[in-house]
């Protein structure tokens, strides 16, 4: 049975609070990464173990159905386990893939709804997030996936797990840092990682300027998967749009701003953020992916920061979707207000 712990501040619903020795559930909505990369499954799971937290397996830890997990019925009772568990506190994907959409209509909306947790991931997890907030209201947050965060080498594992613990935990404010340095790389997950990258880390104003807003987004990609349907909240007039993609090309960045201009969203939205791209490739133009952006939607009427570290990149923030944030470009900075 679920119990109702709603935690409302100024219409924002709130999950409680996650404590060192808490449980944090893992649920596999997409890739069979912990069947795919067990070494590294198990090296992001030893990580959270050494940092106070309790891991519990979904029921399709190691399982592999081709490209997936399981059926997308088995995926969303998984899920819905994890919910259903009173002991856990925290339910976090263990990495993305391309088909978290299809277990969108199984997921007990109402359960979660009555007894919201934490519910964080990043990249193909966007669908169920987007889904989750639609239909309850929940604040859900676009951040770490297990493996993808956790299996790094420090300081990047420690960064983004230090992020989220903040995130998730404030209910005055929190000042995101920008880590002095970031990876780009695509790890291969079956191979030791003894070094990664360190690149020096700093963004982008695009275009000055001040907002308080809504903070809404996510993964560019898969927010097509679930566009116009009912599991994708409204963009809002004001809201501050987060957005990230990885290892596309020049041509689809222009499809998809194209997509979102011809959607209107440019028109309704007061700042953008956009995520670092790993993996970009300009097929020969010499553009970055904001270099795009800005000839699709010509001169920008609201703030807009690149390169924030909210994607595919390591280490990644932690953003709370449905939260107020005030977003100052000009100084580059992003501050999550509570009240």
């Amino acid at each position: 049975m679920c119990r109702k712990e709603l935690f409302n501040i100024q219409n924002v619903i709130l999950p409680p609070r996650l404590e060192k020795g808490d449980t944090i559930g893992v649920f596999n909505s997409s890739y069979p990464i912990t069947a795919e990369s067990p070494d590294a499954a198990k090296r992001a799971e030893e990580f959270l173990k050494a940092k106070g937290y309790i891991i519990k397996h979904g029921k399709l830890w190691g399982c592999i159905d081709s490209y997936r997990t399981a059926s997308a019925k088995e995926r969303a009772d998984e899920f819905n386990e994890l919910l259903y568990d009173s002991s856990v506190k925290c339910i976090m994907a263990s990495i993305g893939g391309f088909v978290t959409n299809s277990m969108l209509p199984y997921i007990d909306y109402d359960c979660f709804m009555r007894n919201p947790k934490i519910v964080v991931g990043m990249s193909d997890i966007t669908s169920l997030l987007m889904a989750l907030y639609a239909k309850t209201g929940v604040t859900v947050y676009y951040g770490p996936n297990m493996v993808t965060s956790y299996a790094r080498l420090e300081p990047y594992s420690d960064t983004a797990l230090s992020t989220f613990e903040n995130v998730v935990n404030q209910r005055f404010g929190y000042t995101y840092k920008t880590p002095d340095h970031y990876s780009d790389e695509v790890i291969d997950w079956n191979q030791n990682l003894d070094t990664e990258r360190v690149l020096e880390n700093k963004m982008f104003t695009l275009s000055g300027g001040k907002v308080i807003g809504r903070l809404i987004g996510g993964n560019l990609n898969t927010l097509t998967s679930v566009w116009g349907s009912e599991y994708m909240p409204m963009i809002n007039e004001g809201d501050i749009l987060f957005l990230e993609n990885t290892e596309e090309w020049a041509g689809y960045v222009e499809r998809y701003v194209s997509w979102l201009k011809l959607c209107g969203v440019f028109d309704r939205i007061g700042g953008l953020i956009i995520g670092k791209h790993r993996a970009f490739d300009d097929q020969g133009t010499g553009k970055k992916p904001y270099d795009i952006l800005l000839e699709m939607i010509g001169e920008p009427k609201f703030p807009i920061l690149a390169d924030f570290d909210c994607g595919h990149t390591a280490p990644m923030h932690t953003m709370p979707i449905g939260v107020k944030a005030h977003l100052d470009a000009d100084k580059q900075i992003l501050k999550l207000i509570y009240n």
